[in-house]
């Protein structure tokens, strides 16, 4: 094993386990009492970017784009609102995508999930002032930070570990990234156990695989950040909510 990934292994540990003991702590009864537990997300989202930050000055190749938080390689130095009014074009191309899989994979998902679970007794869509406030923090506090973190540094630095050459075009092979796709959707499922240790909290390792399969051929977090939101808004509506 060289220096570098020794280095990888260790950061990555360092992040993944301090991250976990604070969700760990979060989501106990006594914080949860005091609402603490919706600081989950901003955990992750510090998380990520503490950890890409430490680990590499080039964001690009976690998957994300901060320009206007932090410099990339290139000294991107634009400004937050013209840095976020730039990438809208790109957004709308990763949503097309997203959207493109979830009504491939998500009529087949619907389709077996009576068998594993108790259908409502009705369900119902609509787009009022709840239902917005649900879609953006699906898409924000949920979505966007457990993919920065999960699928932008922890996928990254576990191919890092593995000695994966840090070649754009290899990182976008499927088969180059199987190993670490699986790794990250493992440790994915267990941070979701650490909060409750439920059959359905472990099953999220199968979703994992998806959206790091995503990230992995989009080469950014982008698309799988909205496959996620879809997915978990496309779970709300099945179990009736």
């Amino acid at each position: 094993m060289t220096p570098e990934q020794t280095r990888a292994w260790k950061q990555l540990a360092v992040s993944y386990l301090s991250t976990n003991a604070l969700v760990f702590l979060l989501s106990r009864p006594g914080a949860m009492q005091y609402g603490l537990h919706d600081l989950i997300g901003a955990l992750f989202l510090l998380a990520g970017l503490a950890s890409i930050r430490a680990d590499d000055y080039d964001t690009r190749r976690y998957g994300v784009r901060l320009g206007g938080i932090f410099p990339g390689a290139e000294g991107d130095d634009r400004s937050l609102v013209r840095a976020i009014w730039e990438s809208l074009p790109h957004a709308a191309r990763e949503l097309a995508v997203a959207a493109l899989i979830a009504a491939v994979v998500l009529p087949v998902y619907a389709y077996f999930w009576p068998l594993f679970n108790h259908p409502p007794a009705s369900r119902h869509f609509s787009l009022d002032a709840h239902r917005w406030r649900e879609i953006f923090t699906h898409l924000l506090a949920v979505a966007l930070t457990e993919e920065l973190y999960f699928r932008g540094y922890v996928q990254t630095r576990v191919a890092d570990g593995l000695g994966i050459s840090h070649d754009p075009a290899k990182r976008r092979q499927l088969r180059t990234m199987a190993l670490p796709i699986v790794i990250t959707s493992a440790l994915f499922a267990l941070t979701h156990v650490t909060v409750e240790v439920t059959l359905a909290r472990a099953a999220v390792f199968f979703p994992g695989l998806l959206f790091g399969a995503v990230r992995v051929r989009r080469g950014g977090i982008g698309a799988a950040v909205f496959l996620h939101a879809i997915s978990n808004l496309f779970e709300q509506w099945l179990e009736g909510r």
